[in-house]
């Protein structure tokens, strides 16, 4: 071979081999600005993802104890009463199993709410259901109609010093405050 044409050679690999290297040297400064860019990308959404974490955590709190407060309301004695009125010729036990399969419901259908709330307000929960209920089954000691359950439970309620439903309730208040 000629020593025109080996030089001819040389010359286009060289120059091949420079238009490569600028080539991929250009491209991975590109795919390296490109990482870099999905770097600060994915880091400012994990921030705005904790913040609203928290907000959707304090937002599921706040909901619990709204919760807490509905079901205490529903499980007290006078508001119980006025949702089941005992009616004509309803027996006590009858009536009795009517008013604690109520609580029991209500108390069932909001017990995941306690992943929500601190373990003593829980507590306070189950204390109040378990006044009403023991209330309950007091009242129809002795009682032969629903209506006579009915009168001792008001009467009973009326005089009870230590109203575990109003405890339930400042407590649920306590625990939202300090949400807020």
């Amino acid at each position: 071979m000629d020593l025109t044409i080996i030089l001819v050679l040389l010359l286009g690999f060289a120059i091949i081999s420079g238009i490569l290297y600028s080539v991929i040297n250009n491209t991975l400064s590109q795919l390296n600005e490109t990482i870099i860019a999905l770097v600060q990308r994915s880091e400012m959404p994990q921030q705005v993802v904790e913040h609203n974490g928290k907000e959707n955590s304090n937002a599921l709190r706040l909901q619990a104890c709204e919760r807490l407060t509905l079901m205490l309301e529903r499980i007290n004695v006078p508001n119980l009463l006025l949702r089941l009125s005992p009616g004509t010729g309803v027996g006590a036990k009858e009536y009795t199993a009517t008013l604690l399969l109520t609580i029991r419901e209500e108390f069932e259908y909001n017990v995941t709410q306690q992943i929500y709330v601190s373990d003593a307000l829980w507590s306070i929960m189950i204390q109040a259901r378990d006044n009403v209920s023991q209330l309950i089954v007091r009242a129809a000691e002795g009682a032969e109609t629903g209506e006579q359950v009915a009168n001792r439970l008001r009467l009973m309620s009326s005089r009870q010093p230590d109203d575990a439903i109003g405890l339930g309730q400042a407590a649920v208040r306590r625990e939202a405050s300090l949400v807020l």
